[in-house]
């Protein structure tokens, strides 16, 4: 029998995890079914079940792949070299990705962490860690003069972030990109006057 290389299994569980985020994007969470996760992946639920232990476990994986794919997409943009261009990256890479891929199960996440400690303890860390990040661009910003040196940068950190999670809803309600754009680029102005 041939052995199975590590980094196979790896590329396994990672299409594993993103067919079951699509999943969620067209279901939720609660409809999340391991079949239908190997039908789309043309796989039998056997064969899922030696990369995933169980639904939860899934779940928890997706939720993770989730925060690290924006983490890294965050930390992209915040790595321009203006703020100006930092925050249209924060647009196009974290608001309005052009895989949108994982953006529904993260409103989901947000309003289950209203009733479920497990996810408001991960939604917690997600906000955190996009705070501190947000906090130490706009600190290192203003230490060469590039915004206000009165600047709140933990309260315009806050800001920005409840800007970003506003829109994301608003998206999951109709809000056009363009307008979520014009809302974006209208409000981080006044929070960096």
């Amino acid at each position: 029998m041939p052995k199975v290389v590590p980094e196979y299994k790896d590329e396994a569980r990672r299409r594993i995890i993103e067919a079951a985020i699509a999943e969620v994007d067209e279901k939720g969470f609660s409809n999340l079914k391991m079949e239908d996760v190997a039908a789309r992946l043309g796989i039998s639920r056997a064969t899922l079940y030696l990369y995933v232990k169980s639904r939860d476990d899934l779940i928890s994986s997706a939720l993770a792949y989730i925060r690290s794919r924006l983490s890294e997409n965050l930390h992209d943009a915040c790595s321009e070299n203006t703020p100006e261009d930092m925050f249209s990256a924060i647009f196009d890479r974290v608001i309005y990705p052009e895989d949108e891929t994982g953006m529904k199960a993260i409103i989901e996440l947000f309003a289950g962490a209203v009733r479920d400690d497990s996810l408001r303890d991960a939604v917690g860390k997600n906000y955190r860690a996009i705070h501190d990040l947000l906090t130490a661009v706009l600190e290192e910003e203003k230490a060469a003069g590039n915004l206000s040196s009165d600047l709140d940068t933990d309260l315009s950190a806050r800001i920005i972030i409840s800007v970003i999670l506003g829109i994301r809803m608003g998206s999951a309600a109709g809000l056009e990109r363009d307008e979520a754009h014009r809302i974006w680029e209208a409000a981080v102005r006044r929070v960096l006057e």
